[in-house]
């Protein structure tokens, strides 16, 4: 069963030692968590800093946990015009950082704008999840959300 306790990263958090200090809780399961999806981005195979410091943001995702699985429902607007993103589903510990786009792709139209639905399995022991986007699929990613973090399964 899914803990009850959320810890959803709306804000800047303080991250030491690899670990992610969450700023806020909330109960769950629930509906999902919206988050902001914003233009900073970890260096390569960094899976533990928070990315939402000063980022500027671009649309948001909805970040919803089942005990099986991990869904993101992205809302990308302002990105460039007519390029094709992977969708990169990020738990930590245990799927972070993924070698190759794992929740499939997000198209943009000729203003930017793009919607996306991806699920995967959920990774036993993971408790902080979050989302990139990577254009073409390889290489640095663009975009990332804001993550959320939670008790592991019990």
């Amino acid at each position: 069963m899914v803990s009850a306790c959320l810890a959803v990263l709306l804000t800047a958090a303080g991250c030491s030692g690899g670990q992610v200090t969450p700023t806020a809780s909330a109960s769950f399961p629930g509906p999902g968590s919206t988050v902001a999806l914003g233009t900073n981005d970890p260096p390569v195979g960094d899976c533990a800093t928070n990315t939402s410091e000063a980022a500027t943001s671009v649309g948001s995702v909805v970040l919803d946990l089942t005990p099986s699985a991990f869904t993101a429902q992205i809302r990308l607007q302002g990105g460039s015009p007519n390029t094709t993103y992977g969708v990169f589903m990020q738990q930590v510990p245990g799927s972070c950082p993924q070698p190759a786009a794992n929740g499939g792709s997000l198209t943009t139209d000729s203003a930017g704008g793009g919607q996306a639905t991806a699920t995967v399995p959920r990774v036993q022991g993971a408790t902080t999840f979050f989302i990139q986007l990577v254009p073409g699929g390889t290489g640095p990613g663009q975009y990332t959300s804001d993550r959320i973090a939670v008790a592991p399964q019990q």
